[in-house]
């Protein structure tokens, strides 16, 4: 697991307590909306009302457009609404057509394939829409940026009018028309609508009144296309939201019955759900039958519409897995040849879903990453990119834009289209621009914090209070709460194959951590931790508690994990690690990596302490300088003596007396009965033999030992062998048979 920076966000400026108390503000989201610097009355009323709709007519042009197209139904002319293959794009449609329908509009609408003719206005079909007739385009969620196409639209006779919310280029298209929040003749109030949002003014104008009934397909396009969920896009949202939940359009309602969800609907239900769906059939073929769904009214037709996009769905997840399986072995192998920047490229890898596939990777090594598919017959590479907070991805593009034929984009996310031949370039032109933004600096993920929080916060009353804040999304984030000094009382795997960790504080604090089981082998109980997360209330038979969601989990003082006489596998782990293992000098060092006790070792951020040390000076020698977060105890020692021990005087006087009685002993054919006399193992039999021949009270020949003739009077305990045993068995005692907390209490004193 990747260290994690944290920031937690300074409150500069409270809320006012008169404002808390209108609000009924609780403790928890009083520091929130603080932390975000959400503190006035209108910035409140935002967050807690419905939030305002802004007049459709303060839109540039929009008064022009809706006379346009009221002549063009007047006139009975053919209407083409032309849209996207996204979520966005075909909630677009789905509005419009059904607003144009409702006012008798003849009217038609077409998307673009995403393989064969790609984003935005396309010449043939535009010269197709001509030859039936049409004099009339209008482009949902596309279109700012398509110049020549609506030039050649003018050439052939229609008109065109442009309802778009993407970035604008330097000069407009000669549409007859631009709707767009961000129009640069235009002062719109809010410029962040997503196209579905801008397809709902049009509506509104052109109806007189906006149609509540259009709301649904707002929401799900406005939150599956990211855009922020800040000013009129979360007041369009709310009332969404709540006729999503009251009486979804029929094919909204078939999609989450073959889904099988039947909770209530909020933000994440379609981030997660609704949107992947939608989204799934633009990404693998054509995106008509899920703009189709959205306009059905009949059930019994949306039910099996439904069932073929779940099935487009089905099919786009299996699809993501197999190349993201593919792309991890080569970023892995990018990584090992010290890349940061990864460009993972591969004939036959579906270019709809590779931006899928670059979020994982991202995800998984948090390095900025572009997934490519290569087509050999067309000698193109097309693909996506994914980036993180640190690394601008339309910069790092830009810089190597001779190498690109086409490329869009902004800081997090780009796609782009270069030639096969350029791979390679592209990719040692952005790792070296890398290189040198961040002058050997490591990429370390971020957390924002919005607040750190105590105990008396977290109750079952102010947890449900977070829903007030709903809905989240791009810029107005579902809270991350910092609780702090939290020490561990139980912690263990949970789910398939231990992927996930469950543990609960000192504090009684109910903790979940999916896809990090592993760190188990680092948080043991015992360990003081400041937690990172979101919170949430646990319902579990009628019995409601707070439980934590955790993101991150971190330490300030050195982790002691300890596997000391344990079976290996539990350490087996090890192997995989980045680790520095500190051994016994009598032992091989491996590579750069192992160190002997007595050694400085530092600049690890793991390191196993993995035999027994041959002193506790060299010990501690190595140990004062070590600058890890986690320690591992494993101290092996093949041959323990701890349990037999050190022989009493009594055992050594038996011993004598048998070399008195018989001054040569033969180990071969008198051990056995010595063993058994002096009730010791044949071990321990050898170390008072050998203590005998460091006093040069007996001498050796081979496995033959005898008396000698003259002996002078010596301590038992003044041997060599016996000191050197008595020492074994103290680092034994200290190292193998104490407790955890005596053995880090005794390490870590100034006093031995």
């Amino acid at each position: 697991m990747n260290k994690m920076k944290w920031q937690v966000s300074r409150i500069e400026q409270t809320i006012p307590d008169d404002l808390i108390k209108k609000y009924k503000i609780s403790s928890i989201n009083q520091k929130i909306l603080s932390s975000r610097n959400i503190i006035t009355e209108e910035q409140l009323n935002d967050i807690f009302s419905e939030g305002k709709i802004h007049d459709p007519y303060l839109l540039f042009d929009m008064e022009k457009a809706v006379t346009r197209i009221k002549s063009a139904i007047d006139h009975a002319e053919p209407i083409l609404v032309y849209g996207d293959y996204d979520a966005d794009g075909v909630t677009s449609v789905t509005v419009l057509v059904k607003t144009l329908q409702s006012l008798g509009a003849t009217v038609g609408w077409y998307i673009p394939n995403r393989f064969t003719e790609g984003y935005g206005p396309n010449e043939e079909a535009f010269r197709q829409a001509a030859d039936e007739g049409v004099k009339l385009i209008i482009t949902v969620d596309n279109g700012i940026q398509g110049h020549h196409e609506i030039d050649v639209a003018n050439e052939l006779g229609m008109d065109v009018i442009i309802t778009d919310h993407h970035e604008i280029g330097q000069t407009l298209p000669n549409a007859f028309a631009i709707i767009h929040p961000m129009h640069p003749e235009g002062n719109y109030p809010f410029q962040h609508l997503a196209g579905v949002g801008v397809a709902y003014k049009v509506s509104h104008a052109l109806l007189g009144e906006p149609n509540v009934n259009y709301l649904p397909f707002v929401t799900i396009g406005t939150i599956s296309d990211l855009v922020s969920m800040t000013g009129e896009n979360r007041a369009l949202v709310k009332r969404g939201l709540m006729i999503l939940n009251d009486t979804p359009p029929v094919g909204i309602a078939a999609l989450l019955k073959q889904a099988k969800f039947s909770g209530e609907v909020n933000e994440e239900t379609i981030g997660f759900i609704i949107g992947p769906r939608l989204n799934a059939v633009g990404r693998l073929d054509d995106a008509r039958i899920a703009a189709e769904l959205l306009q059905l009214d009949d059930p019994e037709e949306a039910e099996w519409i439904a069932e073929q996009v779940d099935a487009f769905n089905d099919e786009r997840k299996a699809i993501v897995d197999t190349i993201t399986e593919e792309a991890m072995i080569e970023a892995e192998e990018k990584i090992n040849n010290g890349n940061r920047f990864l460009v993972l490229a591969k004939e036959n890898w579906n270019e709809g879903v590779v931006g899928i596939v670059a979020s994982r990777i991202v995800e998984k090594y948090h390095l900025p990453t572009i997934v490519l598919n290569i087509d050999y017959v067309n000698d193109y590479a097309k693909g996506s990119a994914r980036s993180v907070e640190q690394i601008s991805m339309y910069e790092s593009l830009d810089q190597a834009r001779e190498l690109i034929t086409k490329f869009g984009g902004h800081h997090m996310a780009a796609g782009m289209t270069l030639p096969i031949d350029h791979i390679e370039q592209l990719e040692r032109r952005i790792n070296l621009y890398l290189e040198e933004i961040l002058q050997g600096e490591p990429i370390v993920p971020q957390l924002s914090i919005d607040a750190v929080i105590e105990m008396n916060d977290i109750t079952v009353k102010n947890i449900s209070d977070l829903t007030l804040l709903r809905p989240f999304g791009t810029d107005f984030p579902a809270p991350c709460l910092g609780i702090f000094n939290q020490t561990i009382s139980e912690i263990k795997q949970i789910g398939q194959n231990a992927a996930h960790l469950k543990f609960k504080t000192m504090s009684d604090l109910n903790c979940l951590m999916w896809q990090q089981g592993e760190l188990i082998n680092e948080f043991t109980v015992g360990t003081q931790v400041n937690l990172a997360g979101t919170l949430q209330l646990n319902e579990w038979n009628g019995n409601v508690s707070p439980q934590m969601i955790v993101q991150s989990m971190q330490s300030e003082a050195v982790k002691f994990i300890d596997f000391r006489n344990t079976h290996p596998r539990k350490f087996a782990f090890l192997k995989d690690e980045q680790v520095a293992y500190v051994i016994h000098p009598s032992q091989p060092k491996l590579n750069e990596f192992y160190y002997y006790y007595g050694e400085f070792v530092s600049g690890h951020d793991k390191i196993v302490f993995r035999d027994i040390p041959d002193s506790f000076d060299n010990f501690k020698k190595t140990f004062d300088a070590i600058d890890a977060d986690t320690v591992y105890f494993i101290f092996h020692k093949k041959n323990q003596i701890f349990f037999e021990g050190m022989p009493s005087l009594e055992k050594f006087k038996v011993l004598f007396k048998c070399f008195k009685m018989k001054p040569t002993i033969d180990l071969k054919a008198d051990g056995g009965y010595l063993i058994d006399l002096l009730k010791v193992k044949p071990e321990t039999l050898l170390f008072m033999l050998s203590v005998y021949k460091d006093l040069n009270f007996i001498h050796q020949s081979d496995l033959t030992y005898q008396l000698n003739t003259t002996i002078q009077k010596a301590e038992i305990q003044s041997s060599e062998s016996y000191l050197k045993r008595l020492n074994a068995l103290k680092l034994e005692q200290t190292f193998l048979f104490s407790t955890l907390e005596q053995l880090k209490a005794h390490i870590t004193s100034d006093n031995h």
